[in-house]
């Protein structure tokens, strides 16, 4: 028989009377009902008797631990275990039968000391399978439970009970069914409640946020929303931002290395006396099965058994609202960042009068001269703090009023004067970001300090008693578009056989290294200097340059200083 999974949540909805445990009955309860007549004769180790029972699994065999599986209680009536006395014709078979199928030697000399060495294996191997409890049916075979049996069981902490002759297991196994369907049936309710406040957060002024608070609120801990990238766009308390990345990242290093699985969307663990739960959410995509990983929601509350599945059930109906939602948000956010970049641009033209207008429009709050214009280059780190700064988290000024948006591949943010040492302080702490600031007496004076900004940049980048002047030439180029430069150059000579191809690579270098001197070149190389002539010719023709001007030589050699091999 398949058995139901048993699941529960606690959202402050009155419990049924019939029971209170998470997953519908306890080993407690079950004794405790009038009509089967359960009587206990182990209680097993501390808090055994109020672990939830998962199902009910009636067998005689001898090896049943294989079988077994965590939570459930076993039922017996011992028609294949010897008897305790050892004095019916069948027991010795029977005990060499019932030691070999739980991995004991089927040879022995004593009978009792073998009878319990058995006791001990059976109970040891349904404790490790996860049994919560032993139900013997007396009165079949055996008129009591075997004390050796019960013996075994109390030093293993396994409880057991006796099931009188008059109650058949049917009637055990219906009683936990009906428990565990009632809690099921009651779960159920409690999450399309749970949807409900769900898609009602999400129809807030800020549905992320929305969201987030109110599965914080409905399970009495926090909440984050944490992007692909690793960064908290959204939490409900940033005390927990450093544990809402650490469960976010978990999940997608479990993800990554799930090759059987890669379609992993959930992580259930605990930590600090919280229960922690992460679900991916994902954008609908016709070209990638499952869709697109936008990012990861982590839900924490107290640890405890009644919630955990309410846990997850939660994470997973704010997992599907927010791929509904997210890309929305997304693809709103770039519409305003692209309008951003235009305000952006138009202040660094000196068009600030006509833009005013449409600051108020782009940004929350509008700060008041003077101000502060503040440059920040860094590759990656640009992007992840624009997304920072347009979620409400830090460097924002204590006042909140800033303008801030990419432009010329670089963030730029205007603030008031007396909110700029906060924000270049917490910029400063940054290891993946360089900035620089300059005054602005009025908005009409922005688009001057553009210039004075990025200069200062530079000069906070290069530190210490260097100068602009002691720059040196590769400084003064992007490392990564010279790289691409440099590939998409000298493709030609690549395409050539290795053999060829190397040759001309070691005689543009040789050139270059001695100004383009063929004769010292030639020299170098050990080659005629008609060779090099000739390597020089075909250079020219496959790279589509006239290496007899300068400006040919820079840029060949840019390409040649920025592609190494």
């Amino acid at each position: 028989m398949e058995k139901p999974a048993g699941i529960a949540n606690d959202m402050n909805v009155a419990s049924s009377k019939r029971d209170q445990t998470p997953d519908g009955i306890t080993l407690r309860r079950l004794l405790d009902e009038p009509g089967l007549g359960l009587r206990l004769t182990c209680p097993g180790e501390p808090g055994a008797l109020d672990r939830p029972i998962s199902w009910v699994h009636p067998a005689e065999i001898a090896d049943i631990a294989m079988w077994s599986e965590p939570g459930e209680v076993l039922l017996t009536t011992g028609t294949n275990f010897p008897t305790e006395s050892m004095d019916a014709d069948d027991d010795h078979a029977l005990l060499v039968s019932a030691r070999k199928a739980v991995g004991l030697p089927a040879r022995f000399t004593d009978e009792r000391e073998a009878y319990r060495q058995w006791c001990d294996c059976y109970i040891s191997q349904l404790v490790q399978a996860g049994v919560l409890a032993v139900g013997f049916g007396v009165g079949v075979k055996h008129p009591a439970a075997p004390a050796a049996l019960i013996d075994a069981a109390s030093r293993a902490g396994l409880p057991m009970f006796d099931v009188p002759l008059e109650i058949p297991f049917l009637a055990v196994v219906k009683t936990v069914s009906q428990a565990i369907a009632d809690r099921h049936d009651e779960t159920m309710r409690r999450s399309l409640l749970m949807q409900r406040q769900m898609l009602k957060a999400a129809a807030d002024d800020n549905p992320l946020h929305g969201v987030i608070t109110a599965a914080a609120r409905l399970l009495g801990g926090w909440a984050a929303y944490v992007d692909a990238d690793g960064t908290v766009i959204d939490i409900s308390n940033r005390t927990f931002g450093k544990q809402a990345q650490d469960w976010a990242m978990r999940l997608a290093s479990k993800a990554a290395q799930a090759h059987a699985n890669p379609g992993l969307t959930t992580v259930f663990g605990t930590q600090n006396g919280h229960s922690h739960c992460a679900c991916a959410v994902r954008a609908p995509s016709d070209g990638a099965p499952g869709g697109v990983l936008t990012g990861i929601i982590v839900i924490a509350a107290p640890q405890d058994a009644r919630t955990d599945v309410q846990l997850r059930s939660l994470t997973m109906i704010a997992a599907d609202v927010l791929s509904v939602i997210v890309p929305r948000l997304q693809s709103s956010a770039r519409r305003i960042g692209r309008l951003r970049t235009a305000v952006l641009s138009a202040l660094a033209d000196g068009h600030s009068g006509a833009m005013l207008t449409m600051i108020g429009e782009l940004w929350p709050s509008m700060p008041r001269p003077p101000l502060r214009l503040i440059c920040v280059d860094g590759d990656d780190a640009v992007q992840r703090l624009y997304e920072r700064l347009d979620a409400g988290a830090d460097p924002m000024p204590g006042s909140g009023a800033a303008v801030f948006g990419i432009y010329d591949r670089r963030l730029w943010l205007i603030v008031g004067e007396d909110d700029s040492s906060t924000v270049l302080g917490a910029l400063c702490t940054r290891d993946d970001c360089y900035c620089g600031s300059a005054t602005c007496p009025s908005w009409r004076s922005v688009g001057e300090c553009f210039a004075p900004a990025v200069q200062d940049m530079h000069r906070n980048r290069l530190g210490g008693e260097r100068t602009l002047i002691d720059l040196s030439a590769h400084e003064l180029i992007r490392s990564e578009l010279a790289t691409a430069y440099a590939v998409e150059l000298l493709r030609p000579l690549r395409r050539l056989p290795r053999q060829e191809s190397d040759a001309l690579m070691v005689t543009i270098r040789e050139l270059l290294a001695v100004s383009f001197n063929v004769g010292a070149t030639a020299k170098a190389l050990g080659v005629h200097r008609h060779t090099v002539e000739n390597r020089l010719a075909k250079i020219e023709r496959l790279l589509g340059l006239d290496l007899g001007q300068e400006a040919s030589r820079v840029r060949l050699w840019i390409a040649c200083s920025f592609l190494r091999g």
